[in-house]
């Protein structure tokens, strides 16, 4: 199956190389030149000589242009009858998207980009279609949803997922601070965070039962939690995903 890609960053190139031996084959835009060649040479993606061209060559097209300029991009292009369009641009609402696209179809979707490289990274859907879904599973765990509302909240974590990671490099930091070899500073938080989210994926203890059962009165964990929480550590992350939404969702703030 052929899917066009306007736009080839980073998350182009990880959904990608995600996808390989699903049976995709892509056409890319020629943006980002370098990127889009390599991807060529590396994954046997056609590069087409400019945006309209993939529209025409393929009945799929995923978004991945940057959000700020992605829909005057898009109104700036003919697509047809029973196209499906999917964006990954974030912030996208779905009226404005189809009425760029139409008379296309439309849908809406977030994923965190690098986990799906690697196959492994959550993937929104909104509203569900079963062509989109068959492949975005290819790139890790999928979730649909039948409203806005809901796909405009769970859509936030595109940025918790990012932050994740600069938390995950801050802790690192740490353990070598301390003498630690980078090598196993990082293995050492990577293992332990992966171990946690399995912890909550697979235990069927709800969520306050799990924080109790980790954490000992008078012991470490107490002590670094309260830590965190007496400086705001924890609600920040409140404050911060807030202000995520705010502008992801304006008309809902």
């Amino acid at each position: 199956m052929r899917i066009g890609v306007l736009g080839v960053g980073s998350l182009a190139e990880y959904l990608i190389r995600g996808a390989q031996g699903a049976g995709y084959d892509f056409v890319l835009s020629p943006r980002s030149p370098d990127r889009a060649a390599r991807l060529a040479s590396a994954y046997g993606c056609a590069v087409a000589a400019s945006n309209q061209p993939v529209v025409d060559a393929c009945d799929l097209v995923l978004v991945c242009l940057p959000a700020a300029e992605g829909l005057a991009i898009l109104r700036g292009l003919t697509f047809r009858p029973r196209q499906s369009v999917c964006s990954a641009m974030a912030g996208a609402n779905i009226a404005a998207l189809r009425a760029a696209v139409a008379p296309a179809e439309g849908y809406c979707s977030m994923m965190p980009g690098y986990a799906n490289a690697f196959s492994a990274g959550p993937c929104l859907l909104y509203p569900g279609n079963p062509t989109w879904a068959a492949f975005l599973q290819t790139l890790g765990p999928l979730h649909e949803f039948d409203s806005a509302e809901a796909f405009e909240t769970a859509a936030v974590f595109g940025a918790m997922s990012g932050a994740s990671i600069f938390l995950m490099r801050h802790l690192a930091r740490w353990y070598q601070a301390q003498g630690l070899p980078a090598e196993t500073a990082r293995r050492l938080v990577a293992e332990t965070f992966r171990g946690n989210a399995e912890v909550l994926l697979q235990a069927d203890a709800g969520l306050e039962q799990i924080a109790k059962g980790v954490t000992t009165p008078g012991g470490i964990t107490e002590a670094l939690v309260a830590t965190l929480d007496a400086r705001g550590a924890l609600a920040a992350w409140d404050e911060a995903m807030d202000k995520v939404f705010k502008r992801m969702s304006p008309d809902r703030a």
